[in-house]
Protein backbone atom coordinates (compact mmCIF):
# COMPACT_ATOMS: atom_id res chain seq x y z
CA UNK A 1 0.00 0.00 0.00
CA UNK A 2 2.33 2.78 -1.25
CA UNK A 3 -0.56 5.51 -1.36
CA UNK A 4 -0.27 7.80 1.70
CA UNK A 5 -3.57 9.05 0.89
CA UNK A 6 -4.99 5.51 1.48
CA UNK A 7 -3.24 4.90 4.64
CA UNK A 8 -4.48 7.75 6.04
CA UNK A 9 -7.77 6.96 5.06
CA UNK A 10 -7.46 3.41 6.64
CA UNK A 11 -5.99 4.57 10.01
CA UNK A 12 -8.78 6.86 10.18
CA UNK A 13 -11.59 4.05 9.41
CA UNK A 14 -9.30 2.28 12.07
CA UNK A 15 -9.42 5.02 14.60
CA UNK A 16 -13.22 5.25 14.16
CA UNK A 17 -13.85 1.64 14.57
CA UNK A 18 -11.62 1.54 17.98
CA UNK A 19 -13.38 4.42 19.67
CA UNK A 20 -17.02 2.53 18.50
CA UNK A 21 -15.75 -0.54 20.22
CA UNK A 22 -14.39 1.32 23.24
CA UNK A 23 -17.75 3.71 23.71
CA UNK A 24 -20.05 -0.01 23.31
CA UNK A 25 -17.37 -1.50 26.49
CA UNK A 26 -17.36 1.20 28.50
CA UNK A 27 -21.54 1.36 28.06
CA UNK A 28 -22.01 -2.65 28.39
CA UNK A 29 -19.16 -2.79 31.34
CA UNK A 30 -19.93 -0.07 32.97
CA UNK A 31 -15.86 0.71 32.57
CA UNK A 32 -14.85 4.34 33.86
CA UNK A 33 -12.60 6.12 31.02
CA UNK A 34 -9.51 5.74 33.22
CA UNK A 35 -9.80 1.88 32.71
CA UNK A 36 -10.67 1.90 29.06
CA UNK A 37 -7.24 4.23 28.64
CA UNK A 38 -5.67 2.14 30.40
CA UNK A 39 -6.97 -1.43 28.35
CA UNK A 40 -5.77 1.15 25.21
CA UNK A 41 -2.39 1.51 26.51
CA UNK A 42 -1.74 -2.06 27.26
CA UNK A 43 -3.12 -3.04 23.62
CA UNK A 44 -0.47 -0.04 22.57
CA UNK A 45 2.47 -1.62 24.26
CA UNK A 46 1.08 -4.94 22.68
CA UNK A 47 1.36 -3.84 19.19
CA UNK A 48 4.13 -0.83 19.46
CA UNK A 49 6.75 -2.31 18.37
CA UNK A 50 5.92 -2.48 15.10
CA UNK A 51 3.50 -0.21 14.89
CA UNK A 52 5.96 2.94 15.89
CA UNK A 53 8.34 1.80 13.11
CA UNK A 54 5.81 1.37 10.03
CA UNK A 55 3.98 4.73 11.02
CA UNK A 56 5.92 6.99 13.16
CA UNK A 57 2.91 7.01 15.97
CA UNK A 58 4.65 8.59 19.09
CA UNK A 59 2.90 6.53 21.77
CA UNK A 60 3.13 9.51 24.50
CA UNK A 61 -0.35 9.95 25.95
Amino acid sequence: MSNPDQKTILLEQVYDEIKSICIKFQDESGATDMEVKTLLRELARVWQKGLDDDYDIDWEV
